[in-house]
């Protein structure tokens, strides 16, 4: 598998900004799958979320890092379709830079969060936590090429992502 190009990256920053959410998918402890919806912000290629504390999000992660999230842009046929599906290592946020980064990231997309946490300025937000997914292949779906076309793409540790 090649490693993500820098047009590519362009190309998934894209799918980032235009997506109003994103699906993850966990692993519970018993080994049955969980996915949910969630609000994310993103720098470069990698994806901020809130999610609450004691969510069975949090808890899949506590046991299990590795997950899988989906982003598609906005489309009204499905010869519209344009999205991303990555394979990623989810952490939660313990250091304060990267909190605070987090926080201004989330709020600058959704605005609103600020009338439903009752602090936006104490990090992690009230009953919250913020984690981090780091991409590991990042597969983009374009069907404004053609039917399925799906392009697979490794993610260097060492990208800035």
């Amino acid at each position: 598998m090649d490693y993500i190009t820098q047009d590519r990256t362009r190309w998934v920053e894209g799918i980032l900004r235009a997506g109003r959410e994103l699906v993850l998918a966990s692993i519970r402890p018993d080994g049955s799958p969980h996915a949910s919806t969630l609000s994310y912000a993103n720098d470069g290629l990698k994806t901020y979320c809130s999610i609450s504390l004691d969510s069975q999000k949090a808890h899949d992660i506590r046991h299990d890092a590795q997950v899988a999230y989906v982003v598609n842009s906005p489309y009204g046929a499905w010869a519209e379709i344009q999205g991303i599906s990555v394979d990623a290592k989810a952490s939660m946020l313990n250091e304060t830079e990267e909190l605070q980064l987090a926080s201004t990231l989330l709020l600058r997309k959704y605005p609103e969060f600020s009338k439903v946490i009752s602090d936006t300025r104490a990090l992690p937000w009230p009953g919250l936590l913020f984690i981090v997914l780091q991409p590991q292949v990042i597969s983009l779906l374009d069907y404004t090429r053609s039917f399925g076309h799906t392009e697979h793409y490794a993610v260097p540790t060492s990208s800035p992502a």
